[in-house]
């Protein structure tokens, strides 16, 4: 029920409309004005006007339903199941966005109509069975579930054959639930189907009183389905598409916060003691024997505020595009009255990961600066004499205080690009409809001010959101990157050269000494971070402009003008329809419970999930291909899709079989254990670490249930208006967990169809009377006897649930964890070869034109951005998933949590690097600079770098590596290094000297280069770790009757073996 969480966050972002945001160039308030108690309890609830209407919308179906249970027609057709009207409008969730909320829809109605089929047709087997078995009865013995279709007396055989049918349609169905993630809702609502009519059917004599059984139980669930589409549709109407819009609005708004933050950070850099002091307690506990890695990671420093805060941020940009992803396909398919079409959608996402790149690329300077502090010993405590201390100290300070230099005079470009960037992001807000501008009779401060006032103080400047502001902002880039010039030219001042003197120093200048070597390889990193910084926030500049140009460009041609009816194409369609029952990528996509996260499914591609069979050759003819078709069906029982399905239908035939024997049939008709049953089928998880929290969330749940209902009841002593008022408010305070704690989600849910089952089952009696109440063999109990029959029905369900999803042995989230880190690293493998042959293609030109759809750089931009989106989505998962393995018992050594949270923070960080490269790369081949003599020195550069062949396939092969080990379990293989890092700079320099000096340090390929040495090493860096990291949880082949140990270099270990061999000798 992801789909609630992303209506929630639509809601938060359509409730802002553009007022809280401040315009960077007003100072706020020294002190703002003190709330009032009921606002702050209204802020610290985190309400707002679409969240209230969402909850409202939620709280309607059932309500509904049990109102019209009220009208003596409806109540008198539906009988004994009018309550399954109201469970089924709950389920069916009519607070999701429409298109979801219709595809979902029609995978419940083609379901439950399937679910009518088997049932008639296992109705027809128990009828034949006890008709062969037993004497004919003329009339019926016993009552009926519903008009018409009353029961007959025991049957073992009738009995046999349902309980057959039960089990094999419950396998059946969770198999597929399971393998297909989108199945998961009609699953649900499938298996309530076929657990009401397996447990009646061995009870009819004749058909004619099945088909009469069936037929009342499909027309409540399509009734239960018709007053939530209604609802969905004409009350408070929410679109994909208009999802996807407010949560590109969030986005925008993160992005904002981001930069903020990134502002922030750079800023306290300005302080030289941010960038690394001595830490005397972490370093008296250091342990000598230790590795260097592992004491960096065990005495690591807490990050600065500023360094936190700007984690926090650029992490909820990247959360929030992996939904943004996931959400416009729905957005596209479906059909709007709107402004926008699916194209551009497209776009509009396209331009906004254009943004995030280099934002999260901005976030890991805490990391390098970190790095550069640890490598320079700056936090390190000073060893030797008085006077090597000294001296060492003036070094450290001096190092520092130069840093410190730098970041001041870059502050002001960069504070008021940063300040120019967020005008840009609300002029594309403003433009496009996603936020509410300010209103014309207020300033920007929303104080009241005059017109002539404001037209006089504005002069020349150019508001978000007016004509020709994207020239505005434009100038504002340009004027950066004129700025840039003036800075790197400060920095020249301080190591002593004019770049105005031909023949001047040049530090960049390799040379013979030792000493100077060191000291040009030190300049050059710093010169190189400095370019990193400023080619970052350029670049997020530029693509903000051209997010700002998007904007208007719809606005000029008249689409932001007037709605219109959008259509999705043929091909869309047929994608839609091809793709619906196939395999996709899914999170909580379809989830009922986010207690199955865990359960990620991410589609890898044919060469993670197809690999060569070693004991067959691929078939080469018809008989041969048939042959594989045989021997795909054991593969699907092995699978653990089909070992999932088989523990849900034991569990459920656990309690199940008590309906199908003759002593103790009537027991568990009297007692209800029917919803023992559904509970089994909508509890069961794949994985044992959602099976303990889903276990006590339905509990709880349950038990708040039983207590709301005796509330509902006794507030209004028993009258029905009340009842049902009060059912509407409680289901609409429910709906509000729902919305604002997705994690939560089971609570709500249990609580509501809890709720409807006691409330309605009450009502229920008081209309039709006792006599047809207990029609159905079910005594009539009040309230107070009733509510804690429910909790103990829904408790043995769900402890029964619970019991099988350990037996006969655990399907761990840890296990599940393990397996999907090793996707992810696949993923990384796959992205990393889209990046080698992205940069090949670039450096030979022959990337093509991107604008064609047939080109090979647009074929290539579109599978890279693929991955990107997978490997996003998994990371976001993954975490989930490792939180989950808290709450699963452990029996023997402690679960190594530490290691995979590492490993998940390495694959993000590399991710990252990997796609800064690519993005850093696109100006090498797209530079479209008019100065002859920097285009010439662009293509020197690039044929250079061809002749280099700096590209390599060595880290992809590491990566696969690591990614077989980790999803199998098996140890890495021995000497197992992190690629080596190419020296492309020393290369370039031996082929041309001229070409990294100081004379080009201002031109925008110079500066692409320098992001990507910098990226490189980051994750050669990162590769290094990943490959300790994951030895240590996987192990590493070891030949123990080698004298050394592996953890020496081969060559060494192979020496001491013939040293020893010698010596026997």
């Amino acid at each position: 029920m992801a789909q609630s969480d992303s209506i929630a966050r639509s809601r938060d972002a359509k409730s802002d409309d553009g007022h809280t945001e401040k315009n960077p160039r007003v100072q706020e308030p020294e002190a703002a004005k003190k709330q009032s108690l009921p606002k702050r309890i209204w802020s610290s609830l985190g309400l707002n006007t679409g969240m209230i209407i969402m909850m409202l919308k939620g709280a309607l179906p059932p309500t509904i339903s049990i109102a019209l249970y009220q009208w003596s027609a409806f109540a008198n057709h539906f009988s004994t199941l009018g309550y399954l009207v109201a469970i089924m409008a709950t389920l069916s969730f009519a607070i999701m966005p429409r298109a979801k909320f219709f595809q979902t829809m029609m995978f419940n109605v083609f379901g439950i109509c399937i679910g009518a089929a088997i049932a008639l047709l296992q109705i027809y087997c128990a009828v034949q069975a006890r008709a062969h078995t037993s004497p004919p009865q003329p009339k019926p013995s016993g009552g009926a579930p519903s008009p018409g279709a009353q029961v007959a007396g025991y049957n073992s055989s009738a009995s046999a054959v349902c309980a057959i049918w039960l089990f094999f349609n419950i396998y059946v169905a969770n198999l597929l639930r399971a393998a297909r993630p989108q199945l998961q809702f009609p699953v649900i609502m499938y298996s309530i189907f076929t657990n009401v009519a397996s447990t009646y059917a061995p009870q009819f004599a004749q058909m004619a009183q099945g088909i009469a059984f069936v037929k009342r139980l499909l027309e409540a669930f399509m009734a239960g389905f018709g007053i939530a589409a209604i609802v969905s549709v004409l009350i408070f109407p929410m679109t994909s598409r208009e999802v996807f819009l407010k949560q590109a609005a969030g986005y925008v708004g993160a992005l904002q916060g981001a930069l903020k933050a990134q502002s922030a950070y750079l800023y306290s850099l300005e302080n030289p003691d941010v960038l690394g002091t001595p830490d005397e307690e972490n370093l008296q506990d250091t342990d000598e024997d230790l590795p260097a890695l592992h004491q960096t990671q065990a005495h690591k420093p807490k990050p600065t505020p500023e360094a936190a805060a700007l984690k926090a941020a650029v992490g909820a940009v990247g959360e929030l595009y992996g939904k943004l992803s996931t959400d416009i396909a729905f957005a596209k398919r479906e059909f709007g009255y709107c402004k926008l079409d699916a194209s551009d959608f497209g776009e509009l996402l396209r331009l906004l990961r254009l943004i995030m790149i280099p934002v999260m690329g901005m976030s890991s300077i805490a990391d390098i600066f970190d790095r550069i502090a640890d490598r320079r010993g700056w936090r390190a405590s000073p060893s030797g004499t008085l006077e090597e201390r000294e001296a060492l100290k003036k070094t450290r300070d001096t190092e520092k205080s130069n840093w410190s230099k730098i970041m001041k005079s870059l502050h002001d470009p960069f504070e008021v690009l940063t300040a120019s960037m967020d005008e840009g992001l609300r002029h594309a807000l403003y433009t496009l409809e996603l936020s509410k501008p300010p209103k014309s009779g207020k300033n920007e401060t929303g104080t009241e001010g005059s017109p002539r006032s404001d037209i006089e103080a504005k002069g020349d400047l150019v508001q978000p959101g007016e004509e020709g502001f994207a020239d505005y902002l434009t100038t504002k880039i340009d004027k950066f990157y004129e700025q840039r010039q003036l800075t790197l030219n400060e920095w020249c001042l301080q190591k002593g050269v004019d770049l105005h003197q031909k023949g001047s120093y040049d530090p960049l200048q390799a040379s013979s000494n030792d000493q100077s070597r060191e000291d040009h390889q030190r300049t050059q990193r710093q010169l190189y971070l400095i370019l990193y910084m400023e080619f970052l926030l350029w670049s997020t500049g530029r693509a903000v402009i051209d997010l700002v140009k998007f904007a208007d460009l719809k606005a000029s041609e008249g689409v932001m003008a007037r709605r219109r009816f959008i259509f999705p194409g043929k091909k869309r369609l047929k994608k839609w329809v091809v793709g619906a029952l196939g395999k996709e990528d899914a999170l909580t996509e379809h989830a009922p419970d986010t207690t199955e996260t865990t359960n990620i499914n991410i589609e890898l591609g044919q060469a993670f999930q197809e690999t060569k069979d070693p004991e067959h050759l691929p078939p080469t003819n018809a008989w041969q291909r048939f042959g594989n078709k045989i021997r795909s069906i054991s593969h699907i029982l092995g699978s653990q899709e089909s070992a999932f399905g088989f523990r849900v239908a034991v569990a459920t035939m656990s309690i199940g079989i008590v309906a199908y024997l003759q002593s103790t049939q009537r027991f568990f008709i009297v007692q209800r254990l029917l919803w023992a049953m559904i509970m089994v089928s909508i509890g069961m998880t794949v994985t044992a670490g959602a099976g303990v929290f889903g276990f006590i969330g339905r509990i709880a749940g349950t038990v708040f249930a039983m207590c709301t209902s005796l509330l509902m009841w006794y507030i209004v002593d028993g009258q029905i208006p009340g009842i049902i008022v009060l059912l509407f408010v409680f289901t609409s305070i429910e709906f509000y967990f729902v919305l604002k704690y997705p994690k939560f989600i089971i609570v709500a849910l249990l609580s509501m169809v809890t709720q409807v089952l006691i409330v309605g089952y009450e009502l229920q009696v008081l209309k039709v009377g006792e006599q047809v109440a207990t029609s159905s063999g079910q005594p009539a109990y009040p309230i107070y006897e009733l509510a804690p029959y429910r909790l103990a029905c829904v408790s043995g369900g769900m402890l029964v649930a619970f019991f099988w999803t350990f037996f006969p042995y655990p399907l761990t989230a840890r296990s599940k964890l393990r397996h999907d880190l090793g996707a992810s690293l696949y993923l990384l493998a796959n992205f990393y070869s889209c990046i080698h042959t992205t940069i090949s293609m670039r450096l030979n030109g022959t990337e093509g034109n991107l604008d064609d759809n047939t080109s090979p750089g647009y074929r290539l931009s579109k599978a890279r951005t693929k991955v990107f989106s997978k490997e996003l989505a998994l990371l976001s998962g993954l975490r989930e998933s490792s939180a989950y393995t808290a709450f699963e018992p452990t029996f023997g050594g402690c679960f190594p949590r530490k290691q995979y949270d590492t490993i998940i923070t390495e694959v993000q960080s590399i991710l990252s690097f990997m796609a800064l490269i690519a993005y850093a790369s696109g100006l090498l081949s797209n530079e479209d600079d008019k100065d002859p003599d920097k285009a010439t020195w662009l293509k020197t550069f690039a044929r250079l770098v061809r002749s280099a062949k700096v590209t390599s396939h060595e880290m992809t092969s590491t990566l696969s590596l690591l990614s077989a080990s980790v999803t199998n379990g098996n140890p890495l293989p021995p000497y197992l290094k992190a690629p080596e890092p190419y020296r492309l700079v020393a290369k370039l320099e031996e082929m041309d000297a001229d070409i990294l000096s100081i004379n080009h340090i201002a031109e925008p390929g110079y500066a692409a280069f320098a992001v990507m040495q910098v990226a490189t090493s980051l994750i050669i860096d990162d590769m290094g770790k990943l490959i300790t990291n994951v030895k240590e949880l996987v192990g590493e082949v070891d030949f123990s009757f080698h004298i050394v140990s592996t953890a020496a270099s081969s060559s060494e270990t192979l020496q001491g073996s013939l040293e020893s061999k010698g010596k026997q000798d």
